[in-house]
């Protein structure tokens, strides 16, 4: 696609996510459907993100950011990562069609677990990230603000929205579905079965379906209770995709080092395309 004479993005797609809900996981699988039709996503480096930089995360994406982005993609896709609220005229875009965009949940009292397990891998390793979160108490003032950027991107006509179950443990559906968004001719299935077990999926923590069971019962009701509206609205999504009694299909996280070893896996992967 052409504009003023350059070669610009031949397609933007956003993948917001709230915190520890599958949301790099849902990024990496949008990459890989692309690559599976023929079209080759850039991951972009300086001066947009450093130069060994394995995810197009942004914190704000504006309509600034995206120009620049077009200008970079010389007419290559660029699938963008965040966990932080739409742009108006951003939103405008994906309303209209000439970006498109996605948003992965996830049952907050599992966020609530996984941000614990976060906090204390990185107050072991001397790392700022999560390094607040002790207990459940700790994660609700972040897990509020997810909720606030959800509404938004969930009011933008065109935004897809896909529960954690439907990523991790129902795979090729969701790799349908953004087939399906995109208009790309696939192998859903094939995709799927590169991440079995958790396989090169970055920031990835255990991968366990309902791990709110963990949560004594007075935390757990009154994390229903204080969310009561995403559960009556987005109830069903959180189910989707739930394996035969709860089962895991991912291997239980090995901390940092292993993150540092699936980052070097896909640094590697992604220079080679």
């Amino acid at each position: 696609m052409k504009r003023g004479g350059g070669i610009v993005a031949r397609m933007i797609y956003i993948s917001f996510g709230m915190l520890k809900s599958a949301s790099t996981m849902l990024y990496q699988l949008t990459e890989e459907a692309l690559r599976a039709a023929g079209r080759r996503p850039l991951v972009l480096g300086p001066p947009l993100r450093p130069r060994f930089s394995t995810t197009n995360y942004f914190d704000q994406i504006d309509p600034a950011l995206i120009a620049r982005i077009q200008a970079e993609a010389a007419g290559r896709d660029v699938v963008l990562k965040t966990h932080q609220r739409p742009h108006p005229d951003v939103a405008a875009m994906i309303a209209s069609g000439q970006i498109m965009a996605s948003a992965s949940i996830r049952d907050p009292r599992e966020i609530a677990l996984s941000m614990i397990d976060h906090g204390a891998r990185s107050r072991r390793w001397g790392i700022a990230e999560f390094s607040e979160c002790a207990g459940p108490a700790d994660c609700l003032p972040s897990i509020d603000q997810q909720m606030e950027s959800l509404a938004q991107w969930a009011a933008v006509p065109g935004v897809r929205v896909h529960g954690y179950n439907a990523i991790c443990f129902g795979t090729a559906r969701v790799v349908r579905d953004i087939a399906q968004q995109a208009g790309l001719q696939i192998d859903a299935a094939a995709i799927a079965a590169r991440f079995a077990g958790g396989r090169g999926v970055g920031q990835f923590s255990k991968g366990q379906a309902e791990r709110w069971r963990e949560m004594d019962e007075a935390t757990s009701s009154a994390f229903l209770a204080r969310y009561a509206d995403f559960h009556r609205d987005y109830g069903w999504q959180l189910h989707a995709g739930l394996p035969a009694n709860g089962a895991s299909n991912h291997r239980t996280a090995k901390g940092q080092l292993r993150q540092v070893a699936v980052d070097l896996y896909r640094l590697a992967q992604i220079r080679l395309r």
